[in-house]
């Protein structure tokens, strides 16, 4: 299933290109991981050539004389209180096929699972030429990102797909979490600028009101003037009769 805009489709619904890119990327990452595991092996020299992990491994363990080993049980997904034996492919055939003087550590999710020691019976079968000289490689840790399925070194697609899927679905949460957070910005500025406009408003308002009863108040004033003025015109006009009179 391949999810787009949050609605999962299947691979046959969909056209070529989008399920081309699921595709191609998860097998990139796959190489990326096995580029990354060879280059530890290389790191500490022990490189070999098996069509599989666990042949590859259990190759390693009796060319090395490697006593001691520390390998992944399952996926870190799969880890549960109850897990007490392998479950991935390879480390179940480690498990059974390694050289019985290799004492193997399973882990998962960094927890210890069980342990294989050295007097566990293996199938004669299993076991192949003698041992050479311990090189000094006494301890192989093989807790590697190759761990994180159940087929390391050859992941099922349907993994792939599914990694894939939680890719694309967490880069689009993140996307919709930023489209959420830029509309509820914007919305919040908008409110501001309204809240603003409004305020504008009301000061140019009250502006006006001032204004106009300022002019009133100075039409107040000189209609005052002027009844104090023909009071006092009337006053004066009075007083002149009376000295004429007398």
């Amino acid at each position: 299933m391949i999810p787009i805009m949050g609605v999962k489709f299947h691979a046959d619904k969909l056209s070529p290109e989008p399920v081309r890119v699921f595709r191609r990327a998860e097998r990139e990452r796959a190489d990326e991981m096995l580029d990354d595991y060879i280059h530890q092996c290389s790191q500490i020299k022990l490189v070999v050539g098996k069509e599989d992990a666990a042949s590859g491994l259990v190759e390693l363990i009796r060319l090395h004389g490697i006593t001691k080993l520390v390998i992944a049980a399952a996926a870190d997904r799969h880890y549960s209180r109850k897990l007490d034996k392998p479950v991935s492919k390879t480390a179940t055939e480690i498990m059974q096929r390694a050289d019985p003087s290799c004492k193997i550590w399973f882990v998962c999710k960094e927890q210890l699972v069980c342990t294989r020691d050295k007097e566990v019976q293996i199938a004669p079968s299993t076991v192949a030429a003698p041992l050479l000289p311990n090189l000094g490689h006494e301890v192989l840790d093989l807790q590697s990102p190759q761990e994180e399925g159940d087929t390391e070194m050859e992941p099922s697609f349907d993994d792939e797909l599914e990694e894939a899927r939680k890719a694309v679905e967490e880069l689009m949460r993140r996307a919709l979490k930023e489209s959420c957070r830029r509309q509820k910005a914007e919305e919040e500025t908008a409110a501001s600028l309204h809240k603003a406009q409004e305020h504008e408003e009301l000061y140019l308002e009250e502006v006006k009101k001032r204004e106009e009863l300022e002019a009133a108040l100075a039409r107040a004033d000189g209609e005052i003037a002027r009844l104090r003025q023909a009071i006092q015109q009337k006053h004066d006009r009075g007083g002149s009769h009376g000295e004429i009179d007398a």
